[in-house]
């Protein structure tokens, strides 16, 4: 197969997804530079906006590149993502040192994948047990009773945080068809995070979790609620025209669910560095921290997301998404 005959195997949505989010990069990089020669940015500033843009420059094809290959692209990318993330997460907690334990959750991880692979559901939640499993097991291998509870409890967060959540990404694009979904899920999160910074820095006056994200305001997360949903609405009914999906009715509430639950991802992640007593898990990532910190509203959004698609019988593993509105 030429490219062009792969490109035009490609859903058009798919492409037009991809086109948005490469056009909001290049204006990104025109805004910057128009800011900083008109004095408004100063260049430190302009230095981090500039090394923000380079890191997205390669977040993008790395993010849409294994889901236009499809269901094996999906697997490998929620693979790695997991691994790399529950590594930043292990060197931050300290597990990174008992291999029998980090091999429990890369046991779980590779499930996770076979689970996205093969569009198992129940595969992905058996993962869990799984890791539950042989991770206390492995743990008593150490023979040290003092911080057992501890250990435990980390690995499985850390599985939850680094493999089961973002497991739900191959549910939401794990089909030939709903690649589209894929991608419009991850540009609209991404979007409700660039929403919640602007309005929180244009009239965000009371914190949100003061003690947990400074930065974070009630003004920016109504912003952001409402920008998303209607980014979410009107998208949605243009990308999913006469499929169920595509009914403003459930877009409204869906996008208003991807904000709240984007945003709390966002604070769960803060609270565990706060409590850590770090600024940032890692700096995998230039401009952004590490991987974990950049997919913090990802990796809770896709569950949340997942689960209310399916009440509303658009997931895959229930109902197909070419559907059409009565």
């Amino acid at each position: 197969m030429n490219l062009a005959s792969l490109i035009n195997s490609i859903d058009p949505r798919e492409l037009w997804l991809t086109a948005t989010a490469l056009s909001a990069l290049a204006l990104g990089w025109i805004v910057s530079s128009l800011l900083h020669r008109l004095g408004v940015t100063g260049e430190k500033l302009h230095r981090e906006l500039i090394l923000r843009l380079r890191t997205w420059a390669i977040i993008i094809p790395a993010t849409v590149i294994p889901i236009l290959i499809g269901p094996a692209g999906i697997a490998v990318a929620v693979l790695l993502l997991g691994v790399l993330c529950f590594r930043e997460f292990a060197h931050a907690t300290g597990l990174a040192r008992d291999l029998p334990l980090f091999a429990s959750v890369v046991a779980g991880l590779l499930i996770v994948a076979i689970a996205v692979f093969k569009h198992d559901y129940q595969l992905l939640l058996f993962s869990a047990p799984l890791v539950a499993v042989l991770s206390m097991g492995a743990s008593l291998l150490r023979d040290q009773p003092e911080g057992y509870l501890k250990r435990i409890a980390l690995t499985n967060l850390g599985f939850m945080l680094c493999g089961l959540w973002p497991g739900h990404l191959g549910f939401l694009g794990g089909l030939e068809n709903n690649a589209a979904l894929l991608l419009w899920f991850i540009l609209s999160t991404e979007l409700n995070d660039v929403f919640a910074f602007i309005c929180g820095k244009t009239f965000g006056r009371t914190a949100l979790c003061i003690h947990t994200s400074p930065g974070k305001t009630r003004g920016g997360l109504i912003g952001a609620m409402l920008l998303t949903s209607t980014f979410v609405t009107l998208s949605g009914s243009l990308l999913f025209q006469g499929e169920m999906l595509g009914n403003p009715t459930l877009l409204i509430p869906l996008g208003l669910i991807l904000s709240l639950s984007g945003t709390a991802g966002d604070l769960i992640l803060s609270s565990i560095k706060r409590d850590l007593h770090l600024k940032d898990l890692a700096n995998t990532l230039p401009g952004h921290g590490g991987l974990l910190d950049r997919c913090d509203s990802l990796l809770f959004a896709a569950p949340v997301v997942a689960l209310a698609l399916g009440l509303i019988h658009t997931l895959p593993t229930l109902q197909p998404l070419t559907t059409q509105l009565p």
